[in-house]
Parts: C-alpha cells; sequence; structure tokens
C-alpha cells in the first residue's frame, strides 16, 4: 500500500507539473509558481486517506517529502517547509477529522450516501486546511497582493484535482470491466 501511494502521488504530481503547469502559466503566469488550477495530487490524498484513514498518512508524507524536497525546499527555513509538508500530508485526515467530530459519516461503510460527492466535499474541505497550512509556509515568499488569487486557486486546484481523478478512476474502472468482458468473451 505505501508503495501504491507514493508512486500515485508521483505520478500524478509529474503530470501536472508537466502538463498543467505549462498550460497554466500562460493564462495566470504569476500564479502558477505556487498553485495549480488542477492539482491531482489531492485528488490521491483524498482517496488514499479516504480508503485507508490514518495509514495513508506516512506513504503522503514520504511522496510530499520526497516532492517537495526535489521541486519547492525554499532556502533553509525548515520549519516552514515542514509546515507545507505537514499540511499536505494531514490536510485530508484532519478534514475527517472534523467530520467525525460533526458525527457526519463520510467513510465507505456508509451506504446510505453517495460517495463520490462526499469524496468530493473531503476534498474541499481538506483543501481549505492544506491552503492555510501552504499560505503559513508560503505567504511570506509572494508579494500581498497574490494572496487571494493564490489562495483561490489552491482551493480551486485541489478541488478540481479530486474530481479529475474521481473521473480517471471511474473511466479506468470502466475500462477494465469492457476488458475483462471481452477477454472472458473470447
Amino acid at each position: 500500500m505505501t508503495i501504491f501511494i507514493v508512486a500515485c502521488y508521483l505520478l500524478t504530481f509529474v503530470l501536472v507539473y508537466q502538463v498543467v503547469f505549462p498550460a497554466q502559466q500562460s493564462i495566470l503566469p504569476s500564479i502558477s509558481q505556487y498553485a495549480a488550477l488542477v492539482f491531482l495530487p489531492h485528488g490521491v490524498r483524498v482517496i488514499a486517506t479516504w480508503l485507508y484513514r490514518e495509514k495513508a498518512i506516512l506513504p503522503l508524507l514520504i511522496a510530499h517529502l520526497i516532492l517537495y524536497r526535489a521541486y519547492y525546499w525554499n532556502g533553509t527555513d525548515t520549519a516552514k517547509n515542514m509546515v507545507a509538508v505537514l499540511a499536505g500530508s494531514l490536510c485530508v485526515f484532519i478534514a475527517m477529522q472534523l467530520f467525525r467530530f460533526s458525527r457526519i459519516d463520510i467513510s465507505l461503510a456508509n451506504m446510505t450516501i453517495s460517495h463520490w460527492r462526499s469524496l468530493i466535499l473531503l476534498g474541499f474541505v481538506s483543501s481549505i486546511f492544506n491552503t492555510a497550512g501552504n499560505m503559513l509556509a508560503l505567504g511570506d515568499a509572494m508579494s500581498s497582493e497574490l494572496h487571494l488569487n493564490v489562495v483561490a486557486t489552491f482551493i480551486i486546484g485541489d478541488t478540481l484535482g479530486t474530481i479529475a481523478c474521481l473521473l480517471i478512476l471511474m473511466f479506468g474502472f470502466r475500462l477494465l470491466r469492457e476488458f475483462g468482458s471481452k477477454s472472458r468473451q473470447s
């Protein structure tokens, strides 16, 4: 499970870094260095934490440390860098605890809800925690005029990343089902 979560997180980040960031750079150049309009790794965080709960924290922390160290480790302020890493690694778990405390059951065991809607809500709420942690860590690194735009981009990007991951999974499972039924027919 650990290797799978880390691999999915790294793969989706590379996809965002290679495809989303360059495309976004032409539209929103000042924000692109801080946030993506579609951040697929947040969808991985949401799905992994929803399925594995606290067991997903370590793999997400490992993935965040790898990526943050490779792409974002700013200067020598280790504390601020670790705030950003921890915010990303723990944001979904914190949101799930908030739901649990509020007695809102979004778990896989609750068969009375629409799970995809719950995951999108979880992605949105956890994005707020992720954004708060990242702004705490990165706020000094950007001009104050960008703060609101970056906050909005973080929340939109994390939420759209969750939706995109769910769509990718849905189409992937559909293709697997069709491929499986065609191979049984042969």
